[in-house]
């Protein structure tokens, strides 16, 4: 038994190792939870406010539901304090499905944000009216995210750089 788990544990133990200190991890979720049940409020209460893009508040309250429920799938595995607790393949797999789902409709959300766009949205009487505040919030939640995406993807390409000209500097 010890040989079967010898051969999977350093993959997994790579996944399971925060890489973020636990104070910068807790205050992290809590901004982003704070974020996500803004969204599913200003869904909720500007529900039949955008009439230009019906979906845009179907959209921030269901990203907000799942963007929660995936904070709360991250802080299921639990220890007790004296080694790192051991996520499960199924929670895993959960977080790995919640993550594929919520990259699908960030993706149409941003079809229904953008399409209004060009249009005169905050005109009262266009037919492709939306509220300005759900508009604005939908919107630049959105930019913000492709930001964060942009600065990730980029310090990654950047780690990546380093770690191949290190590579060939020391072989």
């Amino acid at each position: 038994m010890d040989e079967r788990q010898s051969d999977t544990s350093p993959l997994l133990r790579i996944i399971q190792e925060p890489f973020l200190p636990k104070p910068i991890t807790i205050v992290l979720k809590c901004f982003l939870v704070g974020i996500h049940i803004t969204s599913i409020a200003l869904g909720a209460v500007f529900f039949h406010d955008c009439p230009g893009q019906y979906l845009i508040p179907y959209y921030l309250i269901i990203q907000g539901v799942a963007g929660i429920l995936f904070l709360c799938l991250t802080c299921l595995p639990c220890g007790d304090g004296r080694e790192p607790p051991k996520t499960s393949l199924a929670t895993l797999c959960a977080q790995g499905l919640m993550i594929v789902f919520m990259f699908a409709f960030f993706i149409a959300g941003n079809v229904w944000i953008y399409s209004l766009y060009s249009e005169p949205w905050d005109s009262p009487t266009g037919s492709k009216r939306c509220n300005r505040i759900i508009y604005l919030y939908a919107f630049w939640i959105t930019t913000v995210c492709h930001l964060c995406f942009a600065v990730l993807f980029f310090t990654y390409l950047c780690l990546l750089t380093v770690l191949c000209i290190l590579k060939r500097t020391f072989t």
